[in-house]
């Protein structure tokens, strides 16, 4: 019976020094599991290492799988379900993280993928299906999502966002939003008005070539996991896929304005449309200049028409004439020539304005074939007619141009 005692202590003892193996409580009351050091738990609870400073529970592990994995496979019911729940509302501290996660490597892979967060959603309620969401309640500013690139947690928002993004966002599919770019004054510099420009902006718009195209499926390969993957961009089926698209091509569009056209990381070129409608708008503007000018044309026909009337002889007698100014348009000067006979008592050359108001009358003393001279900085730049008098009737009126 001694014997029989004896054996089952040392089974209990060899078992217990075999759990305290696997299961070490410290003197201070902190926990461990499969303690990878003999040192002492720095946590309340720690699975695999001995835990960190100031954390509860930490779990460690140097194989794939799971870390740590919470499951809950309750019944339907009308309450909120929690697989895992995270929350940080202490008074005293300066950052607040409910749910800290990350996937990082010390080295940079060509391999295998990396998600900080991952989730995913599927069959609750229709319309209510969020793999991840994001909120922002409070009075304060600040964003329910927030995106960067190469930037840490300390992000300034300047305002209350549902999402706030810093750095390129790319959408591969199409976006319903009320769009707004951000034009203020205090965020430019070097402005230069499109009106002070010598770059004929019409000219440049009527060579664009507007086409209509279809997308092209582009095929992307992961690499990496058990096998390479060719993935599709484009969802056949989606109507961006199927319908009809209207546009400019990029490299086309880079001949005229290298500044509309930005090259992506991967490679393929990209138009900042936005940025084509003050070209537009300036070209539409010029547009209307040379209609007021043709305008002005036909009125000027108009009036030398109305000036010139009942200007020839009955008796065929030798008539005052009036020439074309040469050249026409002008900039500098041009040269009116004239013809007055010796019978003509008063000559004159009168300037009017394209409405008809008189300008400017010059007196011809000389008879015969005669030039007067207009020096284009006596006129600002318009259209203006001018005509010959002589003893009192009007002989002709013409028309001349004065360009910049």
């Amino acid at each position: 019976m001694k014997k029989i005692i004896s054996f089952l202590c040392m089974v209990v003892l060899f078992g217990t020094f075999a759990g305290m193996a696997q299961l070490k409580v410290s003197s201070n009351g902190n926990v461990t599991i499969k303690p990878n050091s003999t040192a002492t738990p720095l946590s309340a609870l720690s699975v695999g290492d001995t835990g960190e400073q100031n954390v509860t529970a930490t779990a460690y592990k140097t194989t794939s799988g799971y870390n740590v994995r919470a499951k809950l496979a309750g019944q339907y019911s009308t309450n909120w379900d929690y697989g895992v729940s995270g929350e940080s509302s202490s008074k005293g501290s300066n950052f607040h993280v409910g749910v800290w996660a990350s996937a990082l490597s010390n080295t940079v892979n060509s391999f295998g993928r990396a998600f900080g967060v991952l989730g995913v959603a599927s069959n609750s309620t229709p319309g209510y299906n969020i793999g991840v969401y994001g909120g922002l309640i409070g009075s304060n500013s600040g964003a329910g999502i927030v995106g960067a690139v190469g930037e840490g947690a300390g992000i300034y928002i300047p305002g209350t966002y549902a999402g706030y993004f810093k750095g390129n966002v790319r959408i591969d599919g199409t976006v319903t939003a009320n769009n707004l770019t951000s034009s203020d004054i205090r965020l430019k510099t070097n402005v230069l008005s499109l009106n002070n420009k010598n770059t004929k902006f019409l000219n440049s718009v009527l060579s664009m070539n507007p086409v209509e195209y279809n997308l092209k499926q582009v095929y992307h390969k992961d690499v990496g996991d058990t096998a390479t993957v060719q993935t599709k961009l484009y969802d056949e089926k989606s109507q961006q896929f199927q319908k009809k698209h209207f546009g400019l091509i990029a490299q086309e569009l880079k001949e005229i304005y290298p500044e509309l056209v930005y090259e992506e990381d991967d490679g393929y070129l990209s138009i900042d449309y936005t940025g084509l409608i003050p070209v537009l708008i300036q070209s539409i503007k010029e547009l209307k200049s040379q209609v007021d000018d043709l305008k002005n044309t036909q009125s000027a026909n108009a009036s030398m028409a109305s000036l010139s009337e009942n200007t020839q002889s009955e008796d065929g007698s030798l008539l005052p004439f009036l020439y074309q100014n040469a050249p026409n348009p002008f900039k500098e000067k041009t040269e009116i020539r004239y013809f007055v006979p010796e019978s003509v008592k008063i000559a004159q050359i009168s300037i009017y304005t394209i409405q008809g108001a008189l300008l400017k009358q010059v007196n011809i003393s000389q008879r015969g074939e005669g030039v007067h001279v207009v020096y284009g900085g006596e006129l600002t730049p318009g259209v203006y007619l001018y005509s010959l008098i002589a003893d009192s009737r009007q002989v002709d009126v013409k028309k001349m141009i004065v360009t910049k």
